[in-house]
């Protein structure tokens, strides 16, 4: 073989295996890419999986619309509840007679909020005119605030205010402070349920909470005071106070929930402990939102601002 016959087959050679190598560069990458085939599943694996899965802890969700619609547990101590940004509500109240006397008066009261009472501490101030059946409209008269804050999660409410820290016109009720805590208990679940929530409330507080003979004999004590309230049905809670003078007792009626309208009837001085006998009290508020976001305010929220001294 000749030279000229050994350079053409070496470079045949040589290009044939140039080829070889590109092709193997481009194939190689490819196949690096493509996943590889998943082997074929393990039924008894599976369900050996399924038999021990352990399941996730049971969550228990809180019903803002039953925690807002709890039953009142008050009807002459101040609401451990409270109004935030938005709400307002008007309301009357009225007595058979005063204390030591055959005549009969009423209130009337205004209020508002400022803040949300759950991502923080609220304020809910009031405006009322007392002895207005007997005397001309707001000419008798206090200012009161209230700093409150709820807890969702634990069902919880606190509050703190000072009755009539303004008054006006010779009213006899004073400024009375006062700090309370309260709690809602779920009995059964579910927003329409009888017998499903009771609320609780206690407190202390100067001026009206003191006992009777601590006022006559002017002693600056402080008394305890508090309530219990039961929902009976959607519709109708029961309520019994105590004011840190007498027990006062009776019904909550919400008959429209969503309206916002809270009506009470009951007695008040049952013990005979603060007054000459048991006196009939009723009072109707209306609450609402502003800011039409449906929310509903608690008979919690209307409770016990209207009362007369």
């Amino acid at each position: 073989m000749t030279h000229a016959s050994r350079a053409r087959v070496a470079a045949r050679a040589l290009c044939v295996a140039l080829v070889a190598l590109c092709g193997a560069a481009y194939i190689a990458p490819a196949s690096a890419q493509s996943p590889r085939p998943a082997p074929p599943a393990n039924p008894r694996l599976d369900s050996l999986r399924r038999l021990y899965r352990v399941p996730p802890a049971p969550v228990r969700p809180i019903v803002v619309a039953t925690f807002l619609g709890a039953p009142g547990s008050s009807l002459g101590s101040p609401s451990v509840s409270g109004v935030g940004t938005g709400d307002y509500f008007v309301g009357a109240g009225y007595q058979e007679r005063t204390r030591f006397s055959d005549r009969p008066d009423g209130g009337v009261g205004i209020g508002a909020g400022l803040g949300d009472p759950e991502a923080g501490i609220a304020l809910e101030s009031t405006l009322s005119s007392y002895s207005s059946i007997r005397h001309s409209f707001a000419s008798i008269g206090g200012f009161s605030f209230k700093l409150h804050h709820r807890d969702p999660q634990h069902l919880m409410l606190y509050a703190a205010g000072v009755e009539n820290a303004i008054s006006w016109g010779g009213s006899d009720a004073g400024t009375s402070v006062y700090g309370m805590v309260g709690h809602i208990f779920v009995l059964r679940p579910g927003d329409n349920t009888s017998l499903g929530v009771l609320s609780g409330s206690v407190g202390i507080g100067s001026g009206r909470f003191r006992s009777q003979s601590a006022v006559l004999d002017h002693r600056s004590t402080v008394g305890v005071f508090g309530g219990l309230g039961v929902r009976l049905v959607p519709a109708v809670a029961l309520a019994a106070d105590w004011t840190g003078q007498d027990l006062d007792a009776g019904v909550t009626i919400t008959p429209f929930p969503d309206r916002g309208i809270v009506g009470s009837l009951g007695f008040a001085d049952l013990t005979h402990s603060a007054g000459n006998g048991a006196r009939f009290i009723m009072s109707i508020g209306y609450g609402f939102n502003a800011r039409r976001d449906n929310r509903r305010l608690s008979p919690e929220d209307l409770n016990a601002v209207f009362k007369s001294p």
